[in-house]
């Protein structure tokens, strides 16, 4: 039986929430002028209303935590953690590169997401028919570029913020992150039982990924989301699956 998972992600601009369940897949995109915050909580009340669930009906809450706006992770990892609480349902993290390298042609072996991170460098998450290769990184774009096969499809807005290096690729700036892909990506590491118990936090915070950034106190960080059960998540998501 198909499981019930929600997929959120408002991690770039629009982004928005998917559910998926026996009958299909519903969809909630919000889009980039919106505020994500006021709109995401109504949109998967509108999806839930129209599939006959509540949230406790959900089986698992799978919710994109990036790379991205910081702003736009935090809004979905509340929503997640607040839903997941509530119901007492399971809810694990998905990078977000993943919903973005879905947005690639089926028949593109090879796919790079990149993203402008500031400061002259790109988070980039690389794909290999479908698989993501090593773990998300934060590199210059021409030391990733100077990798790269000829024919590798890249997605993302670094294609805009460094044309000369990025944008002799095929590709598109307009890749969106889609909240279906991370509902499905969710539903397999849920089969696989990788999911984390109703209510719990993982032992690691948002982890910055800019060379610069000031380190998180991840202990102390952690032990005050689990007296709050709150739900924190560990950036960048490293591994070959989602």
């Amino acid at each position: 039986m198909t499981a019930r998972v929600l997929g959120i992600d408002v991690s770039g601009p629009g982004g928005g929430a998917a559910l998926v369940h026996p009958d299909g897949v519903l969809r909630e995109t919000i889009p980039p002028a919106i505020r994500r915050g006021r709109n995401l909580v109504p949109g998967i009340a509108r999806m839930l209303e129209k599939a006959g669930l509540g949230p406790a009906d959900l089986d698992l809450i799978a919710c994109g935590v990036g790379p991205g706006s910081f702003t736009g992770i935090r809004i979905g990892i509340a929503t997640a953690a607040t839903l997941a609480y509530a119901a007492r349902v399971p809810v694990l993290d998905v990078g977000s590169l993943h919903g973005i390298a879905a947005n690639a042609p089926t028949d593109a072996e090879r796919v790079l997401v990149a993203l402008d991170a500031r400061r002259g460098h790109v988070f980039a998450g690389l794909f290999h028919r479908g698989v993501l290769q090593g773990a998300y990184e934060n590199v210059e774009p021409a030391a990733l570029a100077a990798d790269l096969a000829a024919d590798t499809w890249v997605l993302g807005d670094a294609r805009d913020a460094f044309p000369d290096v990025l944008g002799r690729f095929p590709g598109t700036a307009d890749a969106p992150v889609r909240p279906d892909v991370v509902a499905h990506l969710g539903a397999a590491r849920f089969r696989a039982g990788r999911a984390l118990a109703a209510g719990a936090a993982p032992a690691a915070l948002p982890a910055s990924v800019r060379p610069r950034d000031p380190p998180y106190d991840v202990a102390a960080r952690a032990r005050r989301a689990r007296r709050t059960h709150a739900l924190v998540l560990h950036l960048p998501y490293k591994g070959t699956a989602a």
